[in-house]
C-alpha cells in the first residue's frame, strides 16, 4: 500500500510527489497520458517566483519579459516588471518529472483513474493501465488531475467557473513585453507573448472563444497553423478535501483569475501540503485551512480585478492609468494593487 497516490504528472503533481518522497513516503505518481506535458494547454508565463520550489533551469526558459503593454481600445498603458519568464512548458513539467522520478517516486503513465472507495483507514483505486483494470490502495489520494478533475468529480465537488483559453503561434516582433488587450474578450483579454523565436496569439473566454479567437486573429493579420487550448478554472470552491482525499492545483481551482496562470498557486498549495500531511493522520481539514488562508485573499482580489475588465472604457483607462505610475505590483499577489 502506498503512503501518498497522486493524480497528474502536471507541475503540481510531480513537485508534491517529489517533496513527500523527500520525506521518506512511499508515493505513487499516475498519469492519464503517456508524457507529462501533452497535449500541450497552457502558455507558459510564469513569475521567477517558480525557483524558489524547483531547481533553476536556464535551458527551460525561451524569454525573459521585462514587463506588460495593456492595451483599451485605442490606448496603451505600460507596466514594467522583472518578474515573468516565458517557460517551455512542455520541458517544464517533464523537467519535474523527472526530478520526482528521480527521487525514488513509483510512476504509472498512461494510468487513467476513473473511481475511487474511501473508508476510514484508507482509498482503495480503481484504475485503468494500458487497457487493463486494475486496484489499489493508499493512505492517501490527491488529486492534481487539471480543470476537469475526475477526483473532484468522485468528492462531488461542484466544478468551478472555466474559460476557454485558445492560442497559436506565428512569426512576429520578438521585443520582450506581452501585450494584452482588454475589450477583444467580453470577459477577460487577448495576448501576445513572444517566445523564443515564434510569437504566441491567444484568447480566453467563458463562451463563444473561437469566434472571438477568430476576430482577434484577422484584426492582427495572423494565419494561425496549430491551435492549441485549454479550460481554465477560477473562484474558490465550497471545499477541497475530505478525510483522505484533497485536491490542488487546477483540480482545486488553485488559479489566478486575473491572468489565467496557476502554477505559483498550485506549487504554493502543494508546498503546504507536503510539509503538513501524515497519512497516518491526515486531518485534511486543516490542511485546507492553510491552503486558502495563504491564498483566498490573493484569488478573491484576483476576481476583483478580473470583473474589472467589464467596466466601462473610461473608467478602465482611469484606472490603468493611475496603476501603470506603481512599481511595487506582484505579478503574483493582486492585493498589492492596494498598497498605499
Amino acid at each position: 500500500m502506498f503512503d501518498f497516490t497522486i493524480c497528474g504528472a502536471g507541475p503540481i503533481g510531480s513537485f508534491l510527489a517529489w517533496k513527500l518522497s523527500l520525506r521518506g513516503y512511499k508515493v505513487l505518481l499516475i498519469e492519464e497520458h503517456p508524457k507529462p506535458g501533452l497535449p500541450l494547454a497552457c502558455s507558459g508565463l510564469i513569475s521567477k517566483r517558480i525557483f524558489t520550489f524547483v531547481p533553476y533551469n536556464k535551458s527551460l526558459i525561451e524569454r525573459q519579459i521585462h514587463g506588460a503593454r495593456i492595451h483599451v481600445k485605442n490606448k496603451t498603458f505600460t507596466f514594467k516588471s522583472s518578474q515573468p519568464l516565458v517557460f517551455n512548458r512542455t520541458k517544464l513539467d517533464q523537467y519535474i518529472f523527472d526530478i520526482a522520478r528521480n527521487s525514488g517516486v513509483e510512476m504509472m503513465l498512461s494510468t487513467k483513474l476513473f473511481s475511487f472507495f474511501e473508508r476510514d483507514d484508507l482509498v482503495t483505486l480503481y484504475i485503468k493501465r494500458n487497457g487493463k483494470l486494475m486496484t489499489l490502495q493508499t493512505k492517501i489520494l490527491i488529486g492534481c488531475d487539471g480543470p476537469l478533475s475526475t477526483v473532484r468529480s468522485q468528492l462531488n465537488i461542484p466544478q468551478p467557473k472555466f474559460l476557454h483559453g485558445i492560442f497559436t503561434y506565428s512569426s512576429g516582433s520578438l521585443d520582450d513585453f506581452v501585450d494584452l488587450y482588454l475589450k477583444e474578450s467580453p470577459d477577460f483579454f487577448a495576448w501576445r507573448i513572444p517566445r523564443y523565436s515564434l510569437v504566441e496569439y491567444g484568447i480566453a473566454s467563458s463562451h463563444h472563444t473561437k469566434t472571438f479567437f477568430q476576430k482577434f486573429l484577422k484584426k492582427h493579420k495572423i494565419k494561425p497553423t496549430k491551435i492549441y487550448s485549454g479550460l481554465i478554472p477560477f473562484g474558490l470552491l465550497p471545499r477541497i478535501s475530505s478525510h483522505r482525499v484533497l485536491l490542488c492545483g487546477d483540480a482545486a481551482s488553485m488559479t489566478k483569475p486575473h491572468t489565467g496562470g496557476g502554477v505559483i498557486y498550485g506549487l504554493t498549495c502543494a508546498d503546504i501540503a507536503s510539509r503538513v500531511i501524515d497519512p497516518d493522520d491526515p486531518n485534511l481539514s486543516f490542511v485546507e485551512s492553510l491552503i486558502k488562508k495563504k491564498l483566498k485573499k490573493e484569488i478573491l482580489t484576483g476576481l476583483f480585478i478580473k470583473n474589472s475588465y467589464r467596466l466601462p472604457t473610461p473608467f478602465l483607462s482611469l484606472a490603468l492609468s493611475i496603476l501603470s505610475k506603481r512599481r511595487d505590483l506582484d505579478m503574483d499577489k493582486p492585493s498589492t494593487i492596494f498598497n498605499i
